[in-house]
């Protein structure tokens, strides 16, 4: 039922792959395999509707005892997995000589058109259009089960829990005060299972400092810097002295071996093995993976941990990359510890967890650390003006953002009927969470593309021609205005439907289709792409789409060279604006130059800055950073101090957007720098 839960198999087929696999299974010849790849027609089905259509031509006709049972699609897409270097330790280690064609063949041919239709999804991991409300659909089969997925978040060990004493006796759907009654019960007789990925709280954002102060109420909090890694669950369990280190990826998957880079480290912070060490037979503890510069003496961009971070021993998007410096390495940072021994510390309020971590693990500079922590009670009224001048200080010190914990809260709200409101879930607190804070440009949409499994969630879209937008940004803008030069842009992003309002999408559809032509027709432009993962346009508009989008900072994308939003979505589609008007390639890094660059001098005025934009609650972009220096003209000679204003100067039509432009006055000329 919720096949993208296996994280632990990765089957390596997609679309085409698959059709051409299916294709071959179903010995199907030309005219019915024109017919199955009608998925790539813009507009059109997803590939398994193709399949159903297909098979329908000619019907299997299932005989008595021929019937497919589910243990067979599991076998089968187990030895599938077992291939692909990719999938979880445990199914790499089922590995044989795997034919596909031969293992799914056996399926294929012995389904319905139907039932073919949902194999063909379950392989894709998405069953789009149709979603399972997940809660509902496990509260079906047990009233715990989706609570115990929340305490081990894999389905076998939670169905183990289920015929555990006592819960094997439980009703399966008793009455809500029962419920309840059970739950508080089956709490006490819980305890992780070291190898068995616990799952994460539910939190909420904040959408204001008002809002997040509504939410806390009156209780004390625990405000931890939010570090802009890669999240890990660490499982240590020494009666394996061979394998006493596992770690576990945010989605789940064991992810041990690519991460071995930071197993010593895990060691030595834990002092195992040595006098002083707090853990005697095992332990699980949570904390964030970042590249730490001896250089530098700091952590350095996300984009850095994909040279030191295998995925299934294959470094991924780093062509483009610096090789790694004898200075940088990997650091980790602990925030929380769920299990230690036989204490089950996922009941204890967070100030004793707190506590426990800082006593457990011992601080390595540059290599193990404990996540930076202030406590604030909100039942003092200055509360929410202390929280307004750490959040403002995070922000001008370029940091993340803050995650907040009550105090008093345990791990998580297990069962329903615990607490109310907001008790037991975290908070986020980021800045691009906050209307009018983030960081926001204009920018050009000068193509799309369809892609059939993303159709599947746009049915209240009316004619739907494409699901992916593609970003470009001008390489020679200044020739195109002063001299009409053919515009040259690059294609730095692609944007889909969870980056804009389904109003949004429909627009650019409808007013999409009056100025779309082929990529290979007069266009008028030259387009080159920005990194290799990018896909290919099925359209090109002649007349682009200038957004204003937000993003949660910059980042270097997989594959590519230059910085562009991370997690861009669409704010406002700018109708009185051409793609001259939007941001240049240039522009954009400039722009992302200046979001990273922490300000050493006037730190204390950003921080008063931040400070005001909060307090005045309506967002206004852009600050003024004033600083001299020297300028050079073209012939070497420098002309004296210089002040340069940033990320103020070009307002284009809005006093809501700025791109950084630097310019100068030298003897009384305006000078670009």
């Amino acid at each position: 039922m919720f096949p993208e839960k296996r994280t632990d198999r990765v089957y390596w087929l997609q679309d085409t792959s698959l059709a051409r696999v299916i294709g071959r299974c179903l010995l199907l010849g030309s005219s019915r395999r024109e017919e199955l790849e009608r998925w790539r027609v813009s507009g059109g089905i997803d590939l398994a509707q193709c399949v159903e259509n297909v098979m329908r031509q000619a019907e299997n006709h299932i005989r008595k005892g021929q019937v497919v049972t589910v243990e067979e699609i599991d076998d089968a897409l187990n030895r599938v997995a077992s291939r692909c270097r990719f999938s979880g330790p445990r199914v790499r280690r089922q590995r044989a000589a795997v034919d596909v064609d031969e293992t799914l063949s056996p399926l294929y041919r012995r389904l319905s058109s139907r039932d073919a239709k949902w194999l063909t999804r379950m392989i894709l991991k998405n069953y789009s259009p149709v979603t399972l409300p997940r809660n509902l659909t496990l509260k079906s089969f047990h009233f715990l089960l989706p609570h115990l997925l929340l305490f081990q978040d894999d389905f076998e060990a939670t169905l183990n829990m289920l015929v555990s004493e006592p819960i094997s006796h439980f009703p399966p759907h008793p009455e809500p005060g029962l419920a309840r009654n059970l739950g508080m019960i089956a709490m006490q007789h819980l305890s992780p299972v070291v190898g068995v990925k616990i799952g994460r709280p539910d939190y909420y954002k904040a959408r204001s400092i008002k809002h997040c102060c509504q939410m806390i109420g009156r209780r004390r909090m625990s405000i931890e810097r939010k570090y802009d890694g890669e999240y890990c669950q660490i499982h240590v369990d020494l009666s394996k002295p061979s394998r006493s280190i596992q770690i576990f990826s945010k989605s789940g998957k064991d992810s041990t071996a690519d991460r071995s880079g930071i197993h010593h480290v895990i060691r030595d912070s834990l002092r195992i093995g040595r006098p002083g060490s707090k853990l005697s037979r095992r332990c699980i503890l949570e904390g964030e993976l970042l590249v730490w510069s001896d250089r530098h003496g700091k952590i350095m961009d996300f984009h850095k941990l994909r040279k030191f971070i295998a995925r299934s021993g294959t470094f991924i998007g780093t062509e483009n990359d610096s090789p790694p410096q004898p200075y940088e390495h990997l650091m980790i940072v602990f925030f929380d510890i769920l299990l230690l021994d036989d204490d089950v510390c996922l009941k204890k309020p967070h100030r004793e967890r707190r506590l426990l971590l800082k006593d457990v693990v011992q601080v390595i500079e540059g290599r193990a650390n404990i996540s930076e922590q202030r406590i604030l009670d909100f039942s003092r009224s200055e509360s929410q003006s202390h929280l307004e001048n750490i959040f403002a200080k995070g922000v001008a010190q370029r940091w993340e953002g803050f995650v907040l914990k009550g105090c008093e809260d345990p791990y998580f709200t297990i069962f329903p009927g615990q607490t109310n409101g907001s008790m037991g879930r975290w908070i986020k607190l980021k800045k691009d969470y906050i209307p009018g804070l983030g960081d926001t440009v204009d920018l050009a949409i000068i193509g799309g593309k369809y892609d059939s499994r993303d159709a599947g969630g746009l049915k209240q879209i009316h004619k739907l021609l494409w699901t992916h937008f593609f970003i470009g940004c001008l390489l020679n803008r200044e020739n195109v205005l002063q001299s009409r030069s053919k515009p040259k842009f690059r294609v730095v992003d692609v944007i889909n439907r969870h980056c804009m309002s389904a109003k949004n999408m429909q627009i650019l559809n409808q007013f999409g289709e009056y100025t779309a032509c082929g990529i290979d027709s007069g266009h008028g432009f030259d387009i080159e792409y920005g990194a290799g993962n990018i896909p290919g346009m099925d359209v090109v508009f002649r007349t682009p789409f200038v957004v204003e989008m937000l993003g949660s900072g910059f980042e270097k994308q997989s594959g590519s060279r230059y910085y562009t939003l991370r997690f861009p979505r669409i704010m406002k589609i700018h109708w009185d604006r051409s793609f001259e008007d939007a941001a240049s390639f240039s522009e954009l890094q400039l722009l992302a130059d200046d979001a990273r660059a922490v300000p050493s001098e006037e730190l204390g005025q950003e921080e008063a800055e931040w400070n005001k934009r909060l307090k005045l609650g309506n967002g206004a972009s852009g600050y003024i950073v004033n600083r001299s220096q020297s300028f050079t003209s073209s012939s070497g000679v420098t002309q004296g101090p210089v002040k340069i204003r940033e990320n103020i100067q070009r307002k284009n039509h809005s006093n809501r957007t700025y791109y950084p432009y630097l310019y100068g006055r030298v003897n009384g000329i305006n000078v670009p720098i």
